[in-house]
C-alpha cells in the first residue's frame, strides 16, 4: 500500500520557489543523468522548483520512473502538470500488481486534483470497456466529485450484467464510498428495481460504505440513519438473501433492534396470526447411576417468539430458559451423573403439524437401545 507520508509529501503542490532556491536546468540535467532509483524523486524535486521545466522535461522522465512510492507519485504528480499520454503508457506497461497500486495512487490525488479528475474523465470516456475491467473506477472511490460519480451510476443504473456480476459489486462499493449519503436515495431505488437476490445483497452491503462505516474518518451519523432507514422500508421487497445481508447491514450500522425485527421479514411465511413464530425444544438427559444402570428423560416444548429471534441466536436463548425454567435433574434419585442436551430446530416450523415432526424424529435420534426413556411435555417457552 502506498503510504500517507509519502503521497502527503509529494501528491499536493508545492509553492512557487523563491528566486534562487533551485537551479532548474541543474536539476534537470541531474534526473536525466541519474540512476532510476533516484529519477522520480529528482523529478518530484524540479516540480517543486519549476513547474515549466518539470513539464518540459516529463515527457522523457516518465518512462523510466521505477515503479515504487516514489515513481507513483512522480506519475501523479506529471498529470497534475497535464502531462498525460507519457504516464499514461506508464502505467499500462506496469505489471498487474504495480498497475493496481499507481491506480490507486491516481484515486488518491484525485479528490484535490482537478488536472486528475479531468484525468479519470478522460480515461473513462477513451478505454471503454476497459476501464472498468482494469479496474480504473476505483480511482473515483475516494473522490467527491459528482461529475465523476455519474460516470459509476450510469454503469450501475440498469443493474448487474449477468457475465460480471463482481464487477457491478466493486462499481457499487465505489459509487458509495465517492458519493457518501447522497448515493442512499438511489441506491434504495436500484434495490426495489432489481429483482436478482445477488445484486440485492451487493446493493444492501453498500449502505455500510455509504454510511462510512469502517473509513478512516468513521461513520457519518446523518448518513447512518438514513441507511438504516433505506433498508427497513426496502427489506419487504427483498430477496431471502438479500434479507440476511440487510441483517448484518444493520449491524454494521450500529441498530441491533432493527436487524433483529428482520426476522419477521425473514420468515414472513411462517408468522402465526399474533406476527409471532413457533420453535422448538427437545432436552435430553441421559443419567449414569451409581449402579451403573442407565436413564433417560426428554422434555418436549413448543417455543414462541415474537419474531425477532434469528436461527443462529435460538440456541442460547432457550437454553437459558430451559434451565431456568424445567428440573432437570434425572440423575440426583439414583446418585448418580448426567449430561444434558438441548436440541433446537434450524428454522421456525410453519405450523404445530411441522413441529410435531419434529419432534418425532427428534426422538428417534436420541433414543439409546436398551435405556428406558421418560417423556415430560411443558407448557411452551417464550423467547
Amino acid at each position: 500500500m502506498l503510504s500517507t507520508l509519502t503521497l502527503t509529501a509529494f501528491l499536493l503542490a508545492a509553492p512557487p520557489a523563491r528566486a534562487g532556491d533551485c537551479q532548474p536546468d541543474q536539476l534537470s540535467h541531474d534526473l536525466m543523468e541519474a540512476a532510476p532509483v533516484q529519477r522520480a524523486r529528482l523529478f518530484l524535486q524540479l516540480a517543486g522548483c519549476d513547474e515549466e521545466a518539470a513539464r518540459a522535461i516529463a515527457p522523457e522522465a516518465v518512462p523510466t520512473f521505477l515503479a515504487d512510492e516514489d515513481g507513483y507519485a512522480a506519475a501523479v504528480r506529471a498529470l497534475e502538470l497535464g502531462v498525460t499520454e507519457p504516464v499514461t503508457a506508464w502505467i499500462a506497461g506496469l505489471q498487474s500488481d504495480e498497475r493496481a497500486h499507481a491506480i490507486e495512487a491516481v484515486g488518491k490525488a484525485c479528490d484535490q486534483s482537478e488536472a486528475v479528475q479531468g484525468y479519470i474523465k478522460n480515461r473513462a470516456r477513451s478505454m471503454g470497456e476497459d476501464f472498468w475491467t482494469e479496474r480504473w473506477y476505483r480511482t473515483i472511490a475516494d473522490c467527491h466529485v459528482p461529475l465523476l460519480q455519474d460516470i459509476l451510476w450510469r454503469k450501475l443504473a440498469n443493474g448487474p450484467d449477468p457475465r460480471n456480476r463482481t464487477l457491478f459489486s466493486g462499481v457499487l462499493e465505489a459509487y458509495a464510498r465517492s458519493a457518501g449519503g447522497a448515493a442512499i436515495p438511489k441506491l434504495e431505488e436500484l434495490a426495489t428495481k432489481v429483482d436478482d437476490a445477488e445484486a440485492q445483497t451487493y446493493i444492501v452491503m453498500s449502505f455500510a460504505d455509504a454510511a462510512r462505516v469502517g473509513s478512516v474518518e468513521g461513520p457519518d451519523p446523518k448518513a447512518v440513519q438514513a441507511a438504516i432507514q433505506a433498508i427497513q422500508r426496502i427489506a419487504p421487497k427483498l430477496q431471502t438473501k438479500a434479507v440476511e445481508q440487510a441483517r448484518l447491514t444493520l449491524l454494521a450500522l450500529g441498530d441491533e433492534r432493527a436487524s433483529d425485527e428482520l426476522v419477521a421479514v425473514r420468515y414472513k411465511d411462517r408468522l402465526r396470526e399474533d406476527g409471532s413464530l413457533m420453535w422448538g425444544v427437545v432436552a435430553v438427559e441421559n443419567a449414569t447411576c451409581r449402579n451403573g444402570k442407565k436413564k433417560q428423560r426428554v422434555h418436549v416444548a413448543a417455543v414462541s417468539d415474537p419474531g425477532q429471534t434469528w436461527p443462529d441466536q435460538v440456541q442460547e436463548k432457550v437454553e437459558f430458559s430451559v434451565k431456568n425454567s424445567w428440573e432437570l435433574d434425572l440423575a440426583r434419585a439414583c446418585k448418580g451423573t448426567e449430561e444434558v442436551q438441548v436440541l433446537v430446530p434450524a428454522e421456525p416450523f410453519a405450523d404445530k403439524a411441522a413441529w410435531k415432526a419434529w419432534v418425532d424424529e427428534t426422538l428417534r435420534s436420541v433414543t439409546q437401545e436398551g435405556v428406558k426413556q421418560s417423556r415430560v411435555d411443558h407448557d411452551p417457552l417464550a423467547l
